[in-house]
C-alpha cells in the first residue's frame, strides 16, 4: 500500500494576505467602526479565509448565521431562520406579527429569557452566502433587533452587520407564489433590496485578488462571465473545451457539475450499478437535534470498491479538504476505516467525522457568546460523486471537471460559478457548449456593485467612527469632571470631523454621547485583553505545528520540522501538543537526551495528556529502555484504558521482561475490547 502522507491544502488561500488593502479595509471597518458591511469578490478572493480570521480575532461578541442549514455548517453557525425563529413564508414590511401594538411581536416570537439577552449583547452578526438571502428576510431581522434590544431606532437595533457573499454567484430562491408577494414591496428580491439598507446602505468591500486560478486569460474570461460582459471570443474559448464522448481516466477522479438534481443522481447511480462488487452500506447516526436537511452527507451511505468519492469536511491534518475527490480502494472491516486514494496517488485512511448541530447563547457570568450543541451526526464525510449540482459545488476547488450545460442553467450565476470551480481552461470539458443565453446576470447586481471599493466612503466611515469615540472620550472626561480634558478631546474631535451643521449627524452624536454601556463593556473587555491574546497566540502556534507535520510527511525534513515546533514554543512555551511533537521528531534523529527532555517537560506542564505518556513510552521502547517504557506506558493505561495501540505495546513489553501474568491480563482487555468494539 502506498505511504500515507499529510497532503497539502487545496484552497487557493490558507492565511489572510497581509499586503491586500481590501482585506485592510474589511478590518478596520470591523475593528474601528460599527458600520455595516458588505464583503463580497469572485471567485477564490479569500472571503471565507477573511471571514474564519475575523472570527478567530475580533474582541466584538458575534454570531455567524447562513440561510440554509448546510451553509451554517460549514461556516460552523446558525441558520438564520432557527436563530431569528422565522417563518418560511415572505414577511412584508407591514406585516402585523412584526408589530408592538397589542405586544404582537412577543406573542408571535416566543424568544426565552436567554435568547433576549444574547440578542442584547451582540456587537456583530455576520451573515455569510448572503447571496441567497431576501430582501424581505433583511427587514425583518432589522425590526426583530430594534424591537429586541430597545433600539429601533438604530438600524439592526445598533448591531454592526456583516454580509457576506458574492451575488455574481446563487440567488435567492423564490417561488412563482413568493415572487407575486414580494413584488408588491420590493424593485427585486436581492438582499439589498430590503428598506432598511436602502436606508443606510452598508460599505461594499469587493475583493477582486484571485488566489485559486492563475491562468490570468482564464480569469479575465471568468471576469467578463460573472459580470455580464461575455464576448464572442470567450465563448469560443470556453467552447474549446467541449468534448461529448470524452470519459476520464479509470485512475484518475473527475467530477461532472450539472444543474439539474434529477440528472446528478442518474449519473451517481449509474456509475455505481456498474462497478464490480458487492455495495457496502454504511449506517451514520443522530444524536438529539439535528435537521435531516442539513445532513452533510447521507445516512445511509452506500459505496463500492472502486466508486468515486468527494470530502464533505476538512481534515485537522489536512491530508484532505472540502472538495477533495477520490477513489474508495478498500474497506477495513477491523479499523472500521475506509482507505481512498487521491487524485496525487496517496492513499489516506478515513475515519468516522463528526458534525455538530449549535445554536448560540449568552453567558451572563463570562460575559460572552456561547456555542451549544444540540446534535451530533457521525458518518464517514465522504459522498458518491462522480456528479453533483453546481449549487452543491459553491466554494469548491477542482483540477479537473466536467460541466453538463446540456439542460441550460435557469438561474443567476450558475454558468459562472460552475465555470469557476476549475483552476484552469486545460482541466475543464464541457458536455454542451456553453450558449449566451446560460449567462443569466441580474442589471440591478451590476449597479449596486458600482459602489464597491469607494475610498471616499470607506475613509469617512473610518474618520466618523475615530470623531465619535473621541466625542465619547470627551463626555466621559465631563462627567468624570476633568473639565479642561473633555474641552480639549472635543475640540480634537471636531477638527476630525466637524458635522455639526448635519441634523442626522447632530442626532447621532447626541445618541452616541449618551451610549455609555458600550463604552462600559469595553473597559471591562481590556481587562480581558491578555486572556484573549493568549488564545491568539495559541492559535498561531497550531498553525506552526500544522506547518511542522507537513515538513515530516511532505518534505521528509526533521530539522525543519523542529523548527516550526521551536516557533510554535516560542509563541505559546506550555503547548502540549508542539512539545510532544518536537519529542518524537528528536527520537527520530537519535537524540535520545533531548527527546526525553523534551517529552518530561509536556508531562509536567500537562501530567493527565495521555499522548505524552503515550509517546514517553514509545521513545524510551526504542532505545531499549524497556523498564522505564513499560512504566510510562502503564501511566498511558491509566489516563487510557481503551488504546488498542497501548494494550498492544503493553503486552509486547511485558512479554520481552518475561512479565508473562501482567501480559495475560493485558490480553484479556484488548479481547473485551475487541468484543465491544466490534474490531477484531
Amino acid at each position: 500500500m502506498p505511504r500515507r502522507k499529510t497532503k497539502k491544502r487545496e484552497e487557493g488561500l490558507s492565511a489572510i494576505d497581509l499586503a491586500n488593502e481590501e482585506m485592510g479595509y474589511v478590518l478596520s471597518l470591523i475593528e474601528r467602526t460599527d458600520q455595516s458591511l458588505f464583503l463580497t469578490g469572485k471567485a477564490g478572493t479569500g472571503k471565507s479565509t477573511l471571514l474564519r480570521h475575523i472570527c478567530a480575532t475580533t474582541h466584538k461578541k458575534f454570531v455567524v448565521l447562513a440561510p440554509t442549514g448546510l451553509a451554517a455548517l460549514n461556516v460552523g453557525g446558525q441558520t438564520l431562520h432557527s436563530f431569528f425563529k422565522l417563518p418560511l413564508r415572505p414577511i412584508p414590511p407591514n406585516d402585523p406579527d412584526l408589530s408592538t401594538r397589542d405586544r404582537r411581536v412577543f406573542d408571535v416570537f416566543r424568544y426565552t429569557n436567554e435568547h433576549k439577552k444574547l440578542i442584547r449583547s451582540l456587537d456583530l452578526i455576520i451573515i455569510d452566502e448572503v447571496s441567497m438571502v431576501r430582501a424581505d428576510v433583511i427587514d425583518a431581522i432589522d425590526k426583530l433587533l430594534g424591537i429586541y434590544r430597545g433600539r429601533q431606532e438604530r438600524p439592526f437595533g445598533g448591531v454592526q452587520m456583516l454580509f457576506v457573499g458574492d451575488l455574481y454567484q446563487l440567488e435567492p430562491v423564490v417561488t412563482a407564489d413568493d415572487a407575486d408577494i414580494l413584488k408588491r414591496f420590493y424593485p427585486n428580491p436581492f438582499f439589498f433590496s430590503s428598506e432598511a439598507l436602502r436606508a443606510t446602505p452598508p460599505v461594499t468591500v469587493e475583493l477582486t485578488k484571485v488566489y485559486r486560478q492563475t491562468e490570468q486569460a482564464f480569469v479575465q474570461i471568468l471576469d467578463r462571465i460573472r459580470s455580464g460582459r461575455l464576448t464572442e471570443q470567450d465563448l469560443q474559448d470556453i467552447n474549446k473545451c467541449v468534448n461529448r464522448h470524452y470519459e476520464p481516466p479509470k485512475d484518475e477522479p473527475v467530477i461532472t457539475l450539472a444543474t439539474k438534481r434529477r440528472h446528478v443522481s442518474y449519473i451517481n447511480e449509474r456509475q455505481l450499478e456498474q462497478l464490480q462488487g458487492d455495495p457496502v452500506t454504511l449506517y451514520g447516526t443522530i444524536e438529539g437535534d439535528f435537521p435531516s436537511s442539513s445532513l452533510p452527507t447521507e445516512e445511509e451511505l452506500t459505496l463500492k470498491q472502486d466508486a468515486q468519492v468527494i470530502f464533505v469536511s476538512n481534515d485537522k491534518d489536512r491530508r484532505w479538504v472540502n472538495g477533495t475527490l477520490g477513489i474508495v480502494a478498500g474497506f477495513d472491516q477491523e479499523s472500521e476505516t475506509i482507505d481512498v486514494c487521491l487524485s496525487t496517488g496517496e492513499v489516506v485512511t478515513v475515519e468516522p467525522c463528526i458534525w455538530d448541530n449549535k445554536r448560540f447563547s449568552y453567558n451572563e457570568q463570562a460575559n460572552k457568546v456561547e456555542e451549544e450543541v444540540l446534535g451530533r451526526f457521525v458518518q464517514y464525510p465522504l459522498k458518491l460523486a462522480w456528479a453533483i449540482t453546481v449549487h452543491k459545488s459553491q466554494g469548491l476547488t477542482f483540477d479537473r471537471v466536467i460541466i453538463d450545460f446540456s439542460e441550460g442553467t435557469f438561474a443567476g450565476g450558475q454558468a459562472y460559478v460552475a465555470l469557476s470551480r476549475c483552476r484552469s481552461l486545460e482541466g475543464m470539458v464541457l458536455r454542451a457548449p456553453l450558449a449566451g443565453r446560460d449567462v443569466i446576470v441580474r442589471r440591478e447586481i451590476i449597479d449596486f456593485y458600482s459602489r464597491a471599493n469607494d475610498l471616499e466612503i470607506i475613509n469617512g466611515s473610518l474618520l466618523r467612527a475615530e470623531a465619535e469615540r473621541e466625542y465619547a472620550q470627551a463626555l466621559r472626561l465631563w462627567n468624570a469632571r476633568h473639565y479642561t480634558e473633555a474641552i480639549g478631546a472635543f475640540s480634537q474631535a471636531l477638527a476630525r470631523k466637524n458635522e455639526l451643521d448635519d441634523p442626522l449627524f447632530r442626532r447621532l452624536l447626541v445618541s452616541k454621547l449618551f451610549e455609555m454601556e458600550y463604552a462600559r463593556r469595553r473597559e471591562e473587555e481590556l481587562r480581558r485583553e491578555l486572556a484573549e491574546q493568549r488564545e491568539v497566540m495559541r492559535r498561531l502556534a497550531k498553525e506552526y505545528v500544522l506547518m511542522g507535520n507537513d515538513c515530516i510527511t511532505e518534505a521528509h525534513d526533521a530539522h525543519a520540522a523542529i523548527r516550526c515546533y521551536d516557533k510554535a514554543l516560542t509563541l505559546y512555551p506550555d503547548y502540549v501538543e508542539a512539545l510532544v511533537r518536537k519529542g518524537k521528531t528528536l527520537a527520530g534523529l537519535n537524540e535520545i537526551t533531548t527527546s526525553l527532555s523534551t517529552l518530561n517537560q509536556a508531562i509536567a506542564i500537562a501530567p493527565m495528556d495521555f499522548t505524552a505518556r503515550f509517546t514517553l513510552g514509545q521513545v524510551l521502547e526504542k532505545f531499549a529502555y524497556y523498564e522505564e517504557a513499560l512504566d510510562a506506558y502503564r501511566q498511558a493505561d491509566g489516563l487510557n484504558s481503551q488504546s488498542r495501540s497501548l494494550l498492544k505495546r503493553l503486552i509486547a513489553l511485558c512479554e520481552e521482561l518475561d512479565e508473562e501474568d501482567e501480559a495475560n491480563l493485558y490480553r484479556i482487555r484488548l479481547r473485551k475490547n475487541r468484543d465491544q468494539t466490534g474490531h477484531k
